[in-house]
């Protein structure tokens, strides 16, 4: 697995948890819509048994959320500790604002000073140097 397969994983988790979580406030939204609804008419036993369900789904998708989240975590404190392990302070700044804060080429640009094309620069010597210093843990993971 190259540096870049690797930190971008953290990207990618990072997207899906944004999913999940929208997912489940959408299932919130229903969940109140169609609870409205029924409160709106005569609620028969099999419209209450109806949202108890959608209730329990409700719980499956907070523990689902809750997941995505501890894998993230998990990610972003070890990706953390190897970008910290890098020498140089300009790597490590660039690779953590991309892969742990997930800015944008143009907000780290803006943020350290630089055009895109040095920020790009410093982006491929500190993949190189991330590479280096953890080429045993990168060639031990599977992408």
């Amino acid at each position: 697995m190259t540096a870049k397969e690797y930190l971008n994983r953290i990207r990618r988790q990072n997207f899906i948890l944004k999913q999940t979580e929208h997912e489940l406030t959408e299932i919130r939204s229903d969940i109140l819509t169609i609870r409205a609804s029924s409160l709106a008419e005569h609620v028969s036993g099999s419209k209450n048994s109806d949202i108890a369900d959608k209730y329990i789904r409700l719980e499956q998708y907070m523990d689902k959320v809750k997941h995505e989240w501890d894998v993230l975590i998990n990610m972003r404190m070890e990706a953390k500790a190897m970008i910290k392990a890098l020498p140089d302070p300009q790597h490590q700044a660039v690779l953590y604002a991309r892969y742990i804060n997930g800015l944008r080429w143009e907000a780290i640009a803006v943020e350290m000073g630089y055009s895109w094309k040095g920020v790009f620069k410093i982006h491929g010597q500190a993949l190189q140097a991330f590479e280096q210093v953890h080429h045993d843990a990168l060639a031990s993971r599977v992408s």
